[in-house]
C-alpha cells in the first residue's frame, strides 16, 4: 500500500534546514550542487499522489519513499549516472544529496526499490525473451527515412484518430502524466512554452541505440550456426535506419513534440513517446499528435505543426485541416504529384501566376472556407510594373483570386511553401532537433548498460524533466544563497 506522502512545503523546509547546516560546514560543496539544489526546490510532486495510489494495494507493508525514489532518479539523471547500483552508492554517501532526495543517508531507498518504482509505472507486461533472431536489413536508404512497412497504414489510423481514438493505452502513458503534472505544467504556468492558446510545435523522431546484444544469447544444444529461437536482453528492440549517419542502428525511435519560444529562445519538449526503430515517423505522428491532444485537451492548443518529408502525405494533411492545425510540411522529392486548377496557372507551390507571369500577392487565409486570398502583384507593390495592369484591375483593390485549398491539401497548403512567412517559421523546427540533443546527449540516453524499452522510456521522460527544469531554474530569480541565507 501506499504510505506517508509528505508534500512538497514539508520538503522544501526540511530540505533547506539541512542543507543550511551543511552550508555553514562546507560552502564550497553546496557550489557544486547548486543546480541540483534547485532543481528539488522546483520539483513539486503534490499534483502525481493520485497516479500513485491506484498502484498500490490497499493492504500490506507501506510503501513510503514513492516521492524520494521520483527526486533520486532526477538527480541520477542531472549528474548522469548510467548505473542504479553506482548512483545510490554515491548518493547514499552522501550528505547533501540524501538532504536532496528527503531522506537520511542509512534510509536511502535501495536499488530493487528504485527499479520497482518505474516497472509499477510501466503500464504494460514483461515481453517475452525468447525469439527468433531478426538479421540486420542490408538495403540502403541514404538520407531518407525508412519506409512504411505496412502500406496505407497512415491512412487508417487517421480514419481511427477522426473517428475519436486517442491511442491512449500506451505503456508509458503514466510516465507522460507524471511529466505533464511536474514538469510541463509549471513551465507552461511560468510563461516558458510562450502563448499555450496557439502553439507552435515541432514534430520529429531521433535514434535510440540499445546497448542490448542484437543477435542475442542461444538456448538450445546445436553446435555451430542454427535457426533456433535465442533469448534477448532487449526483445522489443529491432533494426532501424538512422538516414543522417546513413546506416542501420538496433534499438528504437525516440518521437518527440516540442516548442519553441522565440522571445526566450528556449527550446522544450511537450510529449515522448519510444516507439520500434523500424517505426515510420509519418505512422508515429498520427498516434503521439492524437494523444497529445487528447492529454492537453484544456490546457494547449495546436495551432501549426512543424514536420520532415517524412510526414508528408495526403491522410496527414486531411487531419491536420479537421484539426484547425496548420501544417509546415516540405514536399518530399520522390514525389512528384502536380494540380490543375481550372483556368488558373500556379507555381509548383500552388501560387496564383497572374497575366504578366508574376506572382500574385498571398493576402491571407481563411480558415472558415479554407481559402486562400491572392491579389494582384502590381497593386500590392510587390512588382513595380505591370504589363496588364489596366486591362485586369477594374478596380482600385485589383484582382483577386481565391485559392481553395481542399483542391489539393497537400499542395495548396495554408501558408504557401515559397512564402517568408512560411520559411521563417519552419525555422523553427530545429527546437525538435536541440530538445533530441539536450535528451540523448547532455544528459547521455544512450549509456552502457542501459537497454530494454521500459527503462529507456522511463530515462527518457526523466532527462525530459530535467531539460523543463534546467530552463525554469535559468528564467527565475530564486538563488541558492537566497535559501540558504
Amino acid at each position: 500500500m501506499l504510505g506517508t506522502w509528505s508534500t512538497h512545503e514539508f520538503f522544501q523546509k526540511l530540505m533547506v534546514a539541512r542543507i543550511n547546516r551543511e552550508f555553514k560546514h562546507n560552502p564550497k560543496a553546496i557550489e557544486h550542487f547548486e543546480t541540483a539544489i534547485l532543481k528539488m526546490y522546483y520539483l513539486n510532486l503534490d499534483q502525481v499522489y493520485n497516479d500513485f495510489q491506484p498502484l498500490f494495494s490497499t493492504t500490506g507493508r507501506p510503501s513510503n519513499q514513492q516521492p524520494e525514489i521520483f527526486r533520486s532518479f532526477v538527480l541520477m539523471s542531472h549528474f548522469k549516472y548510467a548505473s542504479i547500483e553506482e548512483w545510490v552508492s554515491y548518493a547514499k554517501s552522501s550528505k547533501i544529496l540524501s538532504a536532496l532526495v528527503g531522506v537520511f543517508p542509512d534510509e536511502f531507498p535501495s536499488e530493487s526499490t528504485h527499479r520497482d518504482f518505474y516497472s509499477r509505472l510501466w503500464m504494460d507486461s514483461e515481453p517475452n525473451h525468447i525469439r527468433s533472431s531478426e538479421k540486420k536489413p542490408t538495403t540502403k536508404h541514404g538520407n531518407e527515412k525508412m519506409p512504411p512497412k505496412h502500406p496505407g497504414i497512415i491512412k487508417e489510423l487517421v480514419e481511427k484518430a477522426l473517428s475519436g481514438e486517442t491511442f491512449k493505452r500506451i505503456p508509458e502513458r503514466l510516465f507522460q502524466a507524471l511529466f505533464a503534472k511536474v514538469a510541463l505544467h509549471p513551465s507552461a504556468k511560468m510563461g516558458l512554452l510562450g502563448d499555450t492558446s496557439k502553439l507552435i510545435i515541432s514534430a520529429d523522431g531521433t535514434c535510440v541505440t540499445s546497448n542490448a546484444n542484437p543477435n542475442g544469447v542461444k538456448v538450445c544444444d546445436c553446435i555451430g550456426k542454427c535457426s533456433c529461437q535465442r533469448s534477448f536482453a532487449d526483445p522489443l528492440a529491432n533494426w532501424g535506419w538512422d538516414s543522417y549517419h546513413k546506416r542501420y542502428f538496433f534499438g528504437y525511435t525516440a518521437y518527440l513534440l516540442s516548442v519553441h519560444n522565440p522571445d526566450l529562445k528556449l527550446d522544450l519538449p511537450i510529449y515522448l513517446k519510444l516507439v520500434e526503430a523500424s517505426c515510420f515517423d509519418g505512422v508515429t505522428l498520427i498516434s503521439a499528435l492524437s494523444h497529445a491532444r487528447f492529454i492537453y485537451d484544456d490546457f494547449l492548443t495546436f495551432n501549426s505543426l512543424l514536420a520532415d518529408s517524412a510526414h508528408d502525405n495526403y491522410s496527414t494533411y486531411d487531419l491536420l485541416k479537421q484539426w484547425n492545425i496548420i501544417p509546415f510540411i516540405p514536399l518530399n522529392n520522390r514525389r512528384a504529384d502536380t494540380i490543375q486548377l481550372d483556368d488558373i496557372q500556379t507555381t509548383d507551390a500552388g501560387v496564383p501566376i497572374c497575366a504578366d507571369g508574376h506572382d500574385m500577392a498571398n493576402w491571407g487565409f481563411d480558415a472558415k472556407r479554407y481559402r486562400v486570398k491572392y491579389r494582384c502583384p502590381y497593386i500590392t507593390g510587390k512588382v513595380k510594373f505591370c504589363f496588364y495592369s489596366e486591362n485586369c484591375n477594374k478596380t482600385s483593390y485589383g484582382k483577386i483570386v481565391y485559392i481553395n485549398l481542399a483542391k489539393d491539401l497537400r499542395i495548396l497548403t495554408p501558408v504557401p511553401r515559397d512564402s517568408e512567412e512560411w520559411v521563417n517559421t519552419f525555422k523553427q523546427r530545429t527546437a525538435a532537433e536541440r530538445v533530441n540533443n539536450r535528451i540523448l546527449t547532455d544528459y547521455q540516453l544512450e549509456q552502457p548498460k542501459r537497454y530494454g524499452r521500459k527503462k529507456l522510456a522511463f530515462f527518457t521522460f526523466i532527462n525530459a524533466i530535467n531539460v523543463h527544469l534546467d530552463a525554469q531554474i535559468k528564467f527565475n530569480d530564486i538563488s541558492v544563497e537566497s535559501l540558504v541565507g
